[in-house]
């Protein structure tokens, strides 16, 4: 059982500082998901045990969706499952 506290967004640091892109830390398994009417923050726990909190809209959500489907497709048929 994790015995962590729940991810709290309004007393999260902010890991952005400046501009350019960010690379997240390898994630472990079983992300947390918080839904709001219209945001949905998707909580991912680093290998180093630091809970990182991703914000997306129901677009962002979807897209992300969409993406993580076609990955997981390419993977299996790299692995000798079928591509459907």
């Amino acid at each position: 059982m994790d015995d962590s506290p729940p991810f709290r967004p309004d007393s999260a640091k902010d890991a952005l500082e400046g501009e350019g892109d960010f690379l997240l830390p390898i994630c472990a398994p079983k992300p947390g998901l918080l839904m709001g009417e219209k945001l949905a923050m998707i909580v991912l726990t680093t290998v180093e045990g630091q809970r990182v909190g991703v914000p997306l809209g129901m677009q962002g959500l979807s897209d992300l969706h969409e993406v993580t489907r076609e990955a997981l497709r390419l993977l299996q048929a790299k692995d000798g499952g079928s591509v459907q």
